[in-house]
């Protein structure tokens, strides 16, 4: 690349602090999904409230601190963030045992592991534009990517382990603070490492105000704000939805689901999201080696092949064979990994850096609530059929939607960033 030798391999250990923050945040996230039926039991709750109380709350404000975070990261930049975002996730985790025994202590240790996954989110297009060349933005994106996918592999396996080992459910969710700490222990030595001035892409460098006011308008005004707000909600639906309600689905017992079982359900769940690692890994370098810097075909091939298999894993012949389950399972996930990494991409070529952190808390802190609305009317449906089957053709429908949507996923001129689309 022509301008590598300015971008300083301090970057990369940057890149390396976001993702382990990223997988300590999904991990805590998605732990308590294979325990669902557990949770809900101990508590006395319907599979359905559990589900919207422990998964639907936590989108919700994920959502809120997502949007708050995108705004504070331009303003004060990455690191303050990654040290709050630890905070939160750390140490109400470490609470579980002590507080979690209730549906209002578990809620409210819920509510604060929330206010750390979010800002996480909004931070990989601010860490890719600061950092890294243009072409390398889509790398940076699907590395993130890739970190989302373990933390949940992390989650779904490590959780019912700890469980199966104790008996107790909140002992098991405590554990996850582990990769809370270790990421703490990198962003301390990121923090007191010297660090080299950000350097600026000058490939189409766009000179702002110093002030960003007119540029945040101007954002507000393009189309293709809005349509990326729109798929982000579409992607951030079947992601919640997807990963949260099939463990469940896997787990409990027949008719309602697959009679799995937590452990077995957490393999099959692990397979997934080595799948998605996978994709998200390889949609970075796709976009770079195949489609040129063009994010649109691989937004919209992610969100077709992604609604065609997860509607398949009720289709009597995949349910009837294991191998055909998890092979189905596992290209949906590969092909959902593709879309975040192009969309965020997108947004760290297309917009200005010093607006990135907004536009991203926007995409996303909205597009949040899609997994928000996603994991209710999940698990609404699931609680009046008493069945999966409407919630995964929901997943299916949203899907197509987001496939629908993506052509309308246009560069803003306005900035003069980059030709590609």
């Amino acid at each position: 690349m022509k301008d590598c030798a300015v971008y300083p391999k301090f970057r990369w250990l940057m890149l390396i602090d976001l993702c382990l923050i990223t997988a300590a945040s999904t991990m805590v996230m998605i732990s308590p999904a294979s325990l669902m039926g557990v949770i809900a039991k101990d508590l006395g709750l319907s599979l359905g409230a559990a589900t919207a109380n422990f998964m639907g709350v936590f989108n919700l404000v994920v959502a809120i601190s997502c949007i708050c975070g995108g705004i504070v990261c331009d303003r004060l930049g990455l690191i303050p963030i990654f040290l709050f975002c630890l905070a939160m996730l750390i140490l109400p985790t470490l609470a579980m045992p002590y507080f979690g025994d209730t549906l209002r202590g578990a809620m409210v240790i819920r509510i604060f592991q929330a206010m750390g996954a979010g800002p996480i989110l909004a931070l990989v297009s601010p860490l890719a534009s600061l950092w890294f060349p243009v072409l390398e933005r889509g790398i940076v994106a699907g590395f993130q990517g890739m970190s989302v996918s373990l933390g949940i592999a992390l989650g779904f396996v490590i959780a019912p382990a700890i469980f199966e080992a104790s008996g107790n459910w909140r002992e098991a969710l405590s554990w996850m603070s582990v990769a809370g700490l270790i990421a703490l222990a990198v962003t301390i030595a990121v923090t007191l490492a010297k660090k080299p001035t950000p350097p600026f892409s000058r490939e189409g460098q766009y000179e702002a105000n110093n002030e960003g006011v007119s540029d945040v308008r101007l954002v507000l005004k393009q189309q293709a704000t809005w349509i990326g707000v729109l798929l982000v909600f579409c992607y951030m639906w079947v992601l919640n939805v997807f990963n949260n309600l099939t463990p469940a689905y896997l787990a409990v017992d027949s008719p309602l689901g697959m009679d799995f079982g937590p452990v077995l359900a957490g393999k099959y769940m692990l397979g997934v999201a080595i799948a998605s690692m996978v994709g998200a890994v390889a949609a970075g370098f796709i976009l770079k080696k195949v489609f040129q810097g063009r994010t649109k075909p691989s937004i919209a091939i992610g969100f077709l092949v992604f609604a065609v298999f997860s509607v398949s894993i009720k289709l009597p012949f995949v349910t009837s064979n294991r191998l055909m389950l998890l092979a189905c399972l596992m290209i949906a996930g590969f092909f959902m990994a593709w879309i975040v990494p192009n969309a965020m991409a997108f947004v760290a070529t297309h917009y200005p850096p010093h607006v990135t952190g907004k536009v991203v808390g926007l995409w996303v802190g909205v597009g949040t609530f899609g997994g928000t609305a996603g994991v209710i009317l999940g698990a609404m449906s699931l609680r009046q059929t008493n069945s999966y089957l409407v919630s995964i053709l929901i997943v299916g429908c949203v899907g197509l939607i987001g496939f629908l949507l993506t052509p309308f996923l246009k560069s803003p001129a306005v900035f003069g960033l980059s030709k590609t689309k």
